[in-house]
């Protein structure tokens, strides 16, 4: 009785730990995956530079691992595979991602070419044509992504956002080029003339936007459309 208890106790702790039945030296650590992934290049001719914890620890295996990538030639994100041990895992490239040229004029129904993050982008931090790249990914995997840098340049983001993740409406403030109560240029403008006149915006708007603003100097009001940054169009005369 005394023994069965002593086995009892001494499998509690083992399992209250996380203690592992196989020892430290027989399992491959996040460090040594590192180190084998650097020997494999991918499709822009970079080293693979995995993101793992050097100290995390996955299951033995008796021969060199293998590194595919997890979607047909994009590197974002590879499969570790162990043939000897029958086992795998997904780890994300810590490159930043290149499209192929070979591949922008491919057409796949199932993928969509994605705007991604290329280095990480801080909360309230205006979002550069730097901070970004395309990668391609499965479209039903992306709802609310982007497939244009020109949608996400110049918004902000609401969140820290990680190299690597794609990027979603909900993650941006809306960015107006026509603020409420900011100064306004209204251009009027035909073959022959163009006519500029100051004015305040009585509402935010977006390009394409039909906002109201005030004539500075008659105080008139009109409806105009937003053309670019502080600059409307109007529709009626001025």
């Amino acid at each position: 009785m005394p023994l069965l208890r002593l086995f009892m106790l001494t499998l509690n702790f083992f399992v209250w730990t996380g203690f592992s039945t196989v020892q430290a030296s027989e399992r491959v650590n996040g460090f040594e995956i590192k180190m084998q992934a650097k020997s494999v290049v991918t499709g822009n001719g970079t080293p693979l530079e995995l993101m793992v914890s050097d100290r995390r620890t996955f299951f033995k295996c008796a021969e060199p691992l293998t590194f595919s990538p997890r979607i047909e030639n994009d590197w974002s994100t590879v499969e570790v595979n162990c043939a000897s041990e029958n086992w795998s895992t997904v780890l994300r490239n810590n490159q930043p991602f290149q499209i192929e040229e070979e591949f922008e004029n491919t057409f796949d129904p199932l993928k969509s070419k994605t705007v991604v993050v290329r280095k990480n982008i801080t909360k309230g931090e205006v979002i550069t044509e730097d901070h970004l790249t395309y990668s391609f990914q499965i479209s039903d995997d992306l709802p609310g992504g982007f497939t244009s840098m020109s949608e996400v340049i110049g918004r902000k983001a609401k969140f820290n956002l990680a190299r690597g993740a794609v990027i979603k409406t909900r993650q941006l403030e809306i960015v107006y080029p026509v603020e409420k109560g900011k100064a306004v240029l209204v251009v009027a403008d035909n073959s022959r003339l163009s006519i500029t006149v100051n004015a305040i915006a009585l509402e935010a708007g977006q390009l394409g936007d039909m906002i109201k603003v005030k004539n500075s100097t008659s105080g008139k009001i009109l409806n105009a459309i937003v053309t670019g940054e502080k600059k409307v169009s109007p529709l009626t005369n001025m």
